[in-house]
């Protein structure tokens, strides 16, 4: 059995952020390209709150990008910035191993350390070939190889969680693989790929590692994006909203008609994200960052924190669904009363 991220062992999942801006004109890269670059790309790393869990490290060697057509282009840790800036993710009397040309083999970066507007950034100003792309990959070291642990058995990705008692964090090949994407000629294009941890975390029944999967990673135009918040009743789910109720949005995937609603194992029919109802200054509310501009149908479920991603039919307590809101930029307002 798995145990979804967001019921004993989380109960806020984060959602994580990885930014990519894109600008037009000159900058450089580690990368080689035949092409002749015209526009720029930058990357950072951000994040929300969670419970249960103190650390996400998760131990970065090397970004790639690949385009339909041409050769890809890639950096590691020599273009990153900040590369010896390790978060606190570095156990006490170890230190980050060195390549072959002297420079650190990955950077660390622990996604709880930037949450809400805070951010992390990794490239900045690198030249690239505007056109389209099949995909970026990031490559994330797997904590459960044997090879990628220090002398003391910590291994470099891993979950630190709030007992202190840390896991590896198992990333499949040791590599995210992200959407496809345009990189605008002459102009401004910006990209955020999102990680809902909920959605895409998991902690198997042996309890031994956390597993990453690919799996509620999204690459949205940050051009084309927006906040939705809002405020959710007291009395609503019988009171019961701490830890236990989400707010489920439903994209136009959904089938026309349909007034089911699946749970976040059913991705293929609609279901778009969730974000935590949580206690703010004794009101309850719910935010969720990067959402794709478009029509979207919003409920208050109140046993999200029952919802397994690895098994589609949990049965969802929906106490209430906002129908066909418009979410627009910059930031959309959807409230439960």
């Amino acid at each position: 059995m798995v145990s979804p991220i967001g019921t004993e062992t989380m109960k806020h999942i984060p959602l994580i952020a990885l930014t990519a801006l894109l600008t037009a004109c000159g900058g450089g890269g580690d990368g080689d390209n035949n092409s002749q670059p015209n526009a720029q790309m930058s990357l950072a790393f951000s994040d929300a709150p969670v419970d249960s869990v103190s650390k996400v490290c998760i131990a970065v060697s090397n970004i790639s990008i690949n385009p339909v057509t041409g050769a890809e282009q890639n950096w590691t840790t020599a273009s990153f910035l900040t590369s010896a800036q390790d978060d606190g993710c570095t156990p006490i009397g170890e230190s980050i191993p060195l390549d072959g040309s002297g420079h650190p083999l990955f950077t660390y970066i622990d996604l709880l350390s930037y949450q809400g507007s805070a951010s992390r950034p990794l490239l900045a100003s690198q030249s690239v070939v505007p056109g389209e792309y099949s995909q970026m990959r990031l490559r994330v070291l797997d904590g459960r190889e044997v090879a990628n642990q220090f002398l003391d058995g910590t291994p470099y990705s891993y979950v630190k969680q709030d007992d202190g008692v840390i896991k590896p964090l198992e990333v499949p090949s040791s590599e995210l693989k992200l959407d496809a994407f345009t990189i605008a000629a002459n102009g401004l294009s910006a990209f955020t790929t999102e990680f809902d941890l909920r959605h895409s975390m998991v902690l198997p029944g042996h309890e031994e590692y956390y597993k990453l999967k690919p799996r509620g990673v999204r690459l949205v135009n940050t051009t084309e994006v927006a906040t939705v918040r809002g405020t959710v009743s007291a009395g609503l789910c019988g009171g019961q909203l701490t830890d236990k109720a989400f707010v489920y949005f439903y994209d136009e995937l959904r089938p026309e008609g349909d007034n089911a609603y699946p749970d976040m194992a059913d991705s293929n029919n609609g279901f778009y994200a969730s974000a935590p109802v949580v206690l703010n200054n004794g009101v309850f509310g719910y935010e969720l960052g990067f959402v794709e501009l478009g029509h979207y149908d919003a409920v208050l479920v109140c046993n999200g924190d029952e919802d397994d991603p690895e098994l589609a039919g949990d049965a969802l307590q929906q106490e209430l669904v906002v129908k066909d809101r418009i979410v627009a930029a910059p930031a959309t307002t959807i409230d439960f009363q």
